[in-house]
C-alpha cells in the first residue's frame, strides 16, 4: 500500500497533532517537508516547518525535503519541478520498507541518465527528440531535465478541453515527431520498452518530444524492463522476455492510434480481451482514421523500422496536401 500526503500548511504534520495509538499495517507513507527554498514564501514560520522529523509514526513513513512544486509520482521516482519553473528534478523514490526495490529504483534512474546522456549529442539535434539533458548527480541519485510545460500526452488529451479540438496538421506533426524520436533512440540502439502515450511530453509549443527512460534497453546496460500495458504490446511479455524495436514499433502504432483518436486502441473493451485480440492480430478498424495504413503498417510488422514510419507519414501528410488543393 502506498499513501501521498500534501504539504500545505493544513495538513503539514505538526508535533502536537493526536497520534493514532494502532500501530499502522505496513505501508509506504511519503510526507514532504518544505524546502529552503520555501522560506521567501513563509517568512513567518519557525525553523522547525524547514527541517525533517526527529521520529516517524511508523516504519514506512518517509520525509523527504521538497526540491519545487510536485509534478507528480511515478513508480521509480518522484518528479518536482525547481523554483526556477523550466526545469524538473527526477528523485528515486525511497523504500524503507525493502531496500532492494530502493536499489531498483535508484538503478532506474541512474539508468536514466546514462539514456539521456546517450541521446544527448550535443550537436543540438536532441531537440525536440527528448527533454534537454540539464544534470546528473551521481550521489543524489538525482536527475535534472528541462521542464516541459504541456504535460504528457495521455494527460494533455485527459484534462484539456481544447484537446479535442486539436487539428489534423498538429496530429500529423506530433506523429512524425514520436517516429522520429523513437527513430534517434534506435539509431543510438536504444530501445524504449514503454512507448506509451504518458512517456511523450509537450512543450510550450506543443512540441512533442520522447521520455522515461527508466526501463530501457542499450548495450553494456541491464535488461530489467517494464512494459506498456497491453493496449501497446502485441503479447505479453514473460518472465525473462528481453523487447526489440520491433515491439517499440508496434506501440507506436497504438501511440499514433491516440494521437489521431484521442483514445487508446478498443479503449472499451477490458485489458484481457485487448490482449486476445492482439494476440490473434485482431486491430481496430483503421481505414477512416489519418494516417490509418501507417498505424495499420505498424501493428502488422510491415514498417519494420522508425524511419520507415517517418517516411510513411510523410507520404500520407504529402497526399492529404495535394488532395486539399483546388
Amino acid at each position: 500500500m502506498l499513501r501521498f500526503k500534501a504539504s500545505s500548511s493544513n495538513d503539514f504534520p505538526h508535533q502536537d497533532d493526536t497520534k493514532d495509538q494502532t500501530p499502522p499495517p505496513p505501508y509506504l507513507e511519503y510526507i514532504p517537508v518544505y524546502g529552503e527554498w520555501e522560506r521567501k514564501r513563509y517568512p513567518n514560520w519557525p525553523d522547525a516547518r524547514f527541517q525533517m522529523p526527529a521520529t516517524k509514526e511508523h516504519a514506512g513513513q518517509v520525509y523527504y525535503l521538497r526540491k519545487g512544486e510536485l509534478v507528480g509520482f511515478g513508480t521509480t521516482a518522484l518528479v518536482e519541478r525547481l523554483p526556477s519553473g523550466n526545469a524538473i528534478v527526477k528523485t528515486p523514490l525511497q523504500n524503507p520498507l525493502s531496500p532492494a526495490e530502493e536499489r531498483m529504483n535508484r538503478e532506474a534512474v541512474a539508468r536514466e541518465a546514462e539514456v539521456y546522456q546517450r541521446l544527448s549529442s550535443g550537436d543540438g539535434n536532441d531537440k525536440p527528440i527528448i527533454p534537454r539533458f540539464l544534470g546528473w548527480d551521481a550521489q543524489s541519485c538525482t536527475l535534472i531535465l528541462e521542464h516541459q510545460s504541456n504535460g504528457d500526452l495521455a494527460t494533455y488529451f485527459r484534462d484539456n478541453d481544447a484537446a479535442s479540438g486539436v487539428d489534423l496538421e498538429t496530429r500529423g506533426k506530433w506523429a512524425t515527431q514520436a517516429a522520429r524520436a523513437l527513430a534517434s533512440l534506435h539509431d543510438k540502439e536504444v530501445i524504449h520498452a514503454d512507448v506509451a502515450p504518458r512517456n511523450f511530453l509537450l512543450n510550450s509549443s506543443l512540441d512533442l518530444c520522447i521520455c522515461d527512460f527508466a526501463g530501457s534497453i542499450f548495450p553494456g546496460g541491464p535488461e530489467k524492463i517494464g512494459a506498456p500495458r497491453s493496449r501497446y504490446q502485441a503479447g505479453p511479455w514473460g518472465r525473462g522476455y528481453v523487447p526489440t524495436k520491433a515491439d517499440d514499433l508496434f506501440a507506436l502504432g497504438s501511440v499514433l492510434y491516440f494521437i489521431m483518436t484521442g483514445n487508446g486502441p478498443y479503449i472499451d473493451l477490458t485489458d484481457i480481451e485487448v490482449e486476445r485480440r492482439f494476440q490473434a492480430a485482431e486491430f481496430p478498424e483503421t481505414s477512416s482514421i489519418p494516417y490509418g495504413s501507417v498505424i495499420d503498417g505498424c501493428w502488422h510488422g510491415r514498417l519494420t523500422t522508425a524511419h520507415t514510419v517517418v517516411q510513411a507519414l510523410n507520404g500520407e501528410m504529402g497526399k492529404s496536401t495535394a488532395e486539399s488543393r483546388p
